[in-house]
């Protein structure tokens, strides 16, 4: 009995550390590119977002982004009705549609597949890092000019209209911009 305790443990160990290595987060916003080349850019993946990791090749990393994006919209979220940024691309033909879902508010969200190569050292398997960097951000660049809003005082879809308006103020780069929406984002 002990020893069959300690064959399940092993395979358990297995299995997850295995998971776990094929997954990952973007430290910083990145372009996606076609292939090895580099030479035709997809589009850009997200602060946060979470990837599978097919592949490496030299500095280069093969990854896949699975989201869910309105029919013809170039912006894929990360959850369907949720507007978490996870990827913005050029064209809606370039993803690979996997499945449907409807929200609760009936909205028809397409599930896409997005593969390409992205440079390596933008990946990291730390969120919990990057969600703090945010955070850090929204204390030091959104407390100048008026006092701090609570985290849950807007639900998710309404932060990054909110960021949009107030970037331009706090000085706020895109990727600035990103990571503090991700924190404030996350549930």
């Amino acid at each position: 009995m002990k020893n069959l305790r300690k064959i399940l443990l092993v395979l358990v160990s297995v299995v997850t550390l295995g998971v776990a290595a094929d997954t990952a987060y973007l430290s910083q916003n990145t372009k996606l590119y076609k292939d090895v080349n580099k030479k035709e850019v997809i589009g850009d993946l997200i602060v946060a977002s979470h990837l599978k990791v097919l592949s490496k090749e030299g500095n280069l990393t093969k990854v896949e982004f699975i989201g869910y994006a309105p029919e013809d919209s170039p912006t894929v979220y990360e959850k369907a009705g949720f507007l978490i940024t996870g990827f913005e691309g050029k064209d809606f033909a370039d993803y690979k549609i996997i499945g449907k879902k409807v929200d609760e508010y009936d909205n028809e969200w397409f599930e896409v597949l997005i593969k390409g190569y992205i440079i390596s050292d933008s990946l990291t398997n730390d969120k919990t890092k990057i969600i703090a960097e945010g955070k850090n951000m929204f204390e030091a660049k959104c407390g100048v000019c008026h006092d701090i809003h609570h985290k849950e005082e807007f639900i998710p879809n309404v932060w990054p209209s909110i960021l949009n308006n107030m970037a331009p103020q706090a000085g706020l780069t895109k990727d600035e911009r990103m990571k503090i929406e991700k924190y404030l984002q996350e549930q």
